[in-house]
């Protein structure tokens, strides 16, 4: 315990609280809980890889791919995993770090010396403030990327699909064997088309027919085209245009294809998804669900500072002795469990409309920020 007691020659039963000693402090503070954050991390990030693996089982045995193609699968998913293990991580490291230093006297120490519970939380808030910093740039460039390949890893590279469908904002592309089809946008409630374009060939990469229509819809088992243009080959390889009022289309996949395909929020950055969220306005239509993600790429990043607010006084206010840290470990989880359904829910309520988008995607913030806020000046008093 003595040896425990000293930080590079300070002894904490007899502090002096000027401002080098709080530094000495400080630094140890957070050394203490750098340790302890990255067992936390790694260990979920284990058992987030054990999920996914669980998870896809069924492609092991259905496709057999090769154990590289895994690797570079789960290597990819790799920042996904970490954008939601650094949240979790700060306040599991936050809560135990403090309450091993509690166990052994350094916090008693530190508060008998008149050093209060801000003083002690500064270097924990400092490291949440630069963890949400990182996760909300993470989220502006390597998560998007994460996760758009590990979907194309998993369809294209293990599952072989013969096409695959590219979609860039409100563009949707897809390549097949012996097409090329360009959807300007894809109207989910209609079903329906807007400006296509379709250009076929044959197997001997000749050209067979090229497609423009200015609208598509949905009837029963395929698509009909309106408004189209169809540029034909003849025999005697001249080119022919035909201006078609309708046109039952060439078009295989279904709405339910295409709302598939539709680009998840997931896939996008803040520039991305504020460009689609421009253009469905224009349209007349209210991108509310894409207002709400816009928004909760902001808030959600702030998670880590939350976290870390709430990790301190929790372990101030638990008992070191007997069964603290498993009470510590208890309480970590319950604080993330309830942090995550209350952030789900009001997503949920402002992708639904019940509620204003900058609402539903801070107001798990708002209440946690505000009653770690509370706690923080309590354990401070």
């Amino acid at each position: 315990m003595i040896k425990r007691l000293r930080f590079r020659g300070v002894n904490l039963r007899h502090l002096s609280v000027s401002g080098h000693d709080l530094r000495i402090i400080d630094r140890y503070i957070t050394l203490e809980f750098i340790k302890v954050f990255a067992i936390c991390v790694m260990g979920f990030i284990l058992v987030f890889l054990l999920v996914e693996i669980t998870d896809k089982i069924k492609y092991y045995f259905q496709y057999n791919p090769p154990g590289k193609l895994m690797l570079k699968y789960f290597l990819v998913k790799l920042p996904g995993y970490l954008f939601f293990a650094i949240p979790l991580g700060i306040l599991l490291a936050g809560m135990l770090a403090l309450l091993i230093m509690a166990r052994h006297s350094e916090l008693i120490a530190m508060q008998a010396n008149g050093i209060d519970a801000l003083s002690i939380a500064r270097p924990v808030l400092i490291i949440g403030l630069a963890a949400s910093f990182i996760m909300f740039l993470a989220d502006e460039t390597i998560i998007p990327w994460s996760n758009r390949y590990s979907e194309y890893i998993q369809n294209v590279e293990i599952a072989g699909k013969a096409d695959t469908t590219l979609v860039k904002r409100d563009q949707i592309w897809i390549h097949s064997s012996d097409s090329i089809i360009h959807i300007d946008k894809f109207d989910k409630s209609r079903q329906s088309l807007d400006k296509v374009s379709v250009i076929r060939w044959n197997a001997d990469y000749d050209f067979v027919e090229r497609i423009f229509a200015d609208k598509g819809k949905w009837w029963n088992t395929h698509w009909m085209f309106y408004g189209a243009n169809r540029i034909v080959r003849s025999p005697d390889g001249k080119f022919v245009l035909e201006t078609l009022p309708s046109m039952i289309g060439s078009l295989k996949k279904t709405p339910e294809d295409f709302d598939r395909a539709e680009t998840p929020t997931k896939e996008m950055n803040m520039v991305q998804l504020g460009a689609y969220i421009d253009k469905t306005i224009e349209e007349g239509q209210t991108p509310t669900r894409y207002l709400v993600d816009w928004h909760d790429k902001i808030a959600f990043p702030m998670v880590c500072l939350i976290m870390a607010a709430l990790s301190v006084p929790f372990a101030i206010k638990v008992s070191p002795r007997g069964g603290g840290i498993a009470v510590g470990l208890g309480l970590s989880l319950v604080v993330a469990f309830s942090y995550w359904i209350a952030h789900t829910m009001f997503i949920a309520l402002g992708h639904g409309g019940y509620i204003p988008p900058i609402a539903a995607a801070w107001g798990a913030n708002v209440v946690f920020g505000l009653g770690a806020t509370v706690l923080l000046l309590q354990a401070g008093t």
